[in-house]
């Protein structure tokens, strides 16, 4: 309910966009509604004082309303595009130029050092250390620009969302066989048990591959000492249901509510240093709402996360 009022206050809807009143969409369509209003009595006035028919006067007075407010609709919701496009540009700036000042801090910090005659005079070991913390930022850096990336494309339609029938469980198999190296890293057991005779899903297969990877890829970063991950599938009525838990450190029940949106993570998630964009749950969504599919999770803190999501399946 807050939210449906919240659209009818002009001035919170205009500084939201981060622009004067006069440019704000909102504060446009209502200085256009208030001239049609006027212009609907001016021409009533003048039709009742030269057409007789008061029938005539009123089907005028109607059109043109309704011809000026699809006018207005049209100027202002055009307005409103260029008004969103320049938030998100500034958004994009502000959060990108602050997610990359630490990594690019870390790597002048270590560069400096390798330059230095203090790394000559260093051990082998703290060598080693200044070059894993080199790769560990450049990874995080190409990390951030591919989920950019990822996201850019998607919402202008450039990533193949055209859909087709597959089997999920096929695709599982193959991200996880891809993944191996990276479970023997962390030590980590991953069970797969997909229920028997499952039907095929219908939706993009390149863009559950996706889903899939930052569904797999967060369950392992955040296990945190946790040993082992469970991914489950089944078929309910007349969708596909993924499941994947891990036993890690959870999400904080304050934070929950935000964990969909865009480069947010968890409070202990930065308190310990995970890496992570803060994009993947993001991306995972935009996927998954594209597809008319749907995402949920349960978790709690110490005893890790449950996420699910549901596809559509081949009838």
């Amino acid at each position: 309910m807050d939210f449906k009022l919240s659209q009818f206050n002009i001035f919170a809807q205009c500084r939201k966009y981060k622009i004067p009143l006069w440019q704000c969409p909102q504060f446009l369509f209502t200085v256009m509604g208030l001239f049609i209003m006027i212009s609907s009595i001016v021409f009533y006035a003048i039709g009742e004082r030269y057409i007789f028919d008061p029938r005539m006067v009123a089907l005028v007075v109607i059109l043109v309303a309704i011809i000026l407010l699809i006018i207005a609709f049209i100027i202002t919701h055009s307005f409103e595009n260029l008004a969103e496009a320049n938030r998100m540009k500034t958004e994009f700036v502000n959060i990108v130029s602050h997610q990359l000042r630490a990594p690019l801090t870390n790597l002048r910090w270590a560069t400096q050092f390798l330059l230095s005659k203090e790394f000559q005079d260093s051990d082998q070991s703290e060598k080693l250390d200044y070059f894993d913390i080199i790769k560990e930022n450049g990874n995080r850096m190409e990390g951030l620009i591919d989920d950019l990336l990822t996201i850019t494309r998607l919402k202008e339609g450039k990533l193949d969302s055209k859909r087709s029938s597959f089997a999920l469980e096929d695709l599982i198999e193959e991200v996880m066989n891809e993944y191996k190296p990276f479970f023997e890293a962390n030590n980590i057991k991953v069970d797969f048990s997909p229920a028997k005779d499952l039907p095929k899903s219908f939706a993009s297969y390149p863009l559950i591959r996706i889903v899939l990877e930052n569904l797999i890829g967060n369950a392992v970063n955040y296990s945190q000492g946790a040993k082992k991950i469970d991914i489950g599938l089944k078929c309910q009525k007349d969708r596909i249901i993924f499941t994947i838990k891990d036993r890690g450190m959870g999400i904080p029940q304050e934070d929950q509510k935000y964990i969909f949106e865009k480069f947010f993570r968890a409070k202990n998630a930065v308190r310990t240093e995970v890496l992570g964009t803060g994009l993947g749950l993001f991306i995972v969504k935009l996927i998954l709402d594209g597809m008319n599919g749907k995402i949920w999770f349960s978790s709690k803190v110490g005893k890790g996360s449950v996420f699910n999501f549901s596809l559509a399946i081949k009838n």
